[in-house]
């Protein structure tokens, strides 16, 4: 995934919390998955919730990958 500018993340954030206004959970998750998961927090889903649910949720993995290497998830 391309990587966003500080503009692109806050459009994204105020975006999501105006979902969040007007009680649109799937919107407001659907944006907040745009955002790259810092690799601590991708880790830690990976050990709490499984692979399978790292790979199906549709996370942006972009800075694990980069920080822990391709394939990170299945080792």
């Amino acid at each position: 995934m391309p990587k966003l500018t500080l503009e692109e993340e806050a459009r994204i954030i105020r975006a999501s919390l105006d979902a969040a206004d007007v009680g649109d959970e799937e919107e407001e998750y659907r944006l907040l998955r745009m955002l790259p998961l810092a690799p601590h927090l991708a880790m830690a889903g990976k050990e709490v919730f499984g692979v399978e649910h790292m790979k199906n949720a549709g996370y942006d993995l972009s800075e694990a990958n980069e920080e822990f290497g391709d394939g990170w998830l299945d080792k």
